[in-house]
């Protein structure tokens, strides 16, 4: 079973009597385990693309199903709870919260879940650990390096144990070694905990990274599925 499925896939931005066409017949499928990374210039529609898979946004056309189930025509709120249990998001702009610190922010996903207080405490220090920054759990995001703060993302990525992150050009914003370095943190854990990647970028050493690339123009697939053998 799929952890992710876009069958027929568009989405049609319109203003007025125009319209723009984001993403255009998308079929795409992700498997559990996968590290997939869409790629493709800015304007492709990868951040549409995503926003699509992780419930963010509907399609205009086609169907969007998570783990097995059509959720194409989900509410608000019950989108937003599937996200809750079942969707990580890492971001390029990090989007934390400044003022609070490394911890508030992870254990923030943890509050939404009604996690007891005793269990929040291990899942943060533990996810904070994964990213190597137990000794700045009690630093403000503010106070810390934008390779900090993407760990930080990424922790509060996984501190609610989900089947499936997405991640929006997680490195766009960093320089080329720390941008590397967060490469290498999100393959460790998609082997050591089997957690499914779909993240976008445009650059190639990233792309080269991933163990599957789904390359986009103008809004569609373009050329065949590339897998990697190593």
């Amino acid at each position: 079973m799929s952890v992710v499925a876009l069958e027929g896939v568009s989405k049609i931005y319109r203003s007025g009597r125009v319209s723009l066409t984001a993403l255009d017949r998308i079929d795409l499928r992700v498997a559990a385990g996968e590290f997939t990374c869409i790629a493709g210039p800015s304007g492709s529609g990868k951040s549409t693309l995503l926003h699509l898979a992780g419930m963010l946004d509907s399609p205009s056309r086609g169907t969007v199903s998570l783990l097995g189930r059509d959720c194409t025509g989900l509410g608000r709120r019950e989108a937003a709870l599937l996200r809750r249990h079942h969707i990580g998001f890492v971001f390029q702009a990090f989007n934390l919260v400044p003022v609070l610190t490394a911890a508030e922010n992870v254990e923030y996903v943890l509050l939404l879940q009604n996690r007891p207080g005793g269990e929040r405490r291990q899942r943060v220090r533990a996810a904070l650990e994964a990213v190597g920054l137990s000794a700045w759990a009690d630093h403000r995001a503010a106070d810390l390096s934008g390779g900090q703060q993407q760990r930080v993302a990424i922790a509060r990525a996984i501190v609610g144990r989900p089947p499936f992150i997405l991640a929006d050009e997680p490195t766009g914003s960093l320089d080329s070694a720390t941008g590397t370095a967060i490469i290498d943190l999100l393959l460790e854990i998609n082997r050591s905990q089997g957690t499914t990647f779909l993240f976008s970028s445009h650059d190639p050493r990233i792309i080269a990274r991933a163990g599957r690339v789904i390359r986009l123009v103008d809004g569609r697939i373009s050329g065949g599925d590339n897998r990697s053998h190593g």
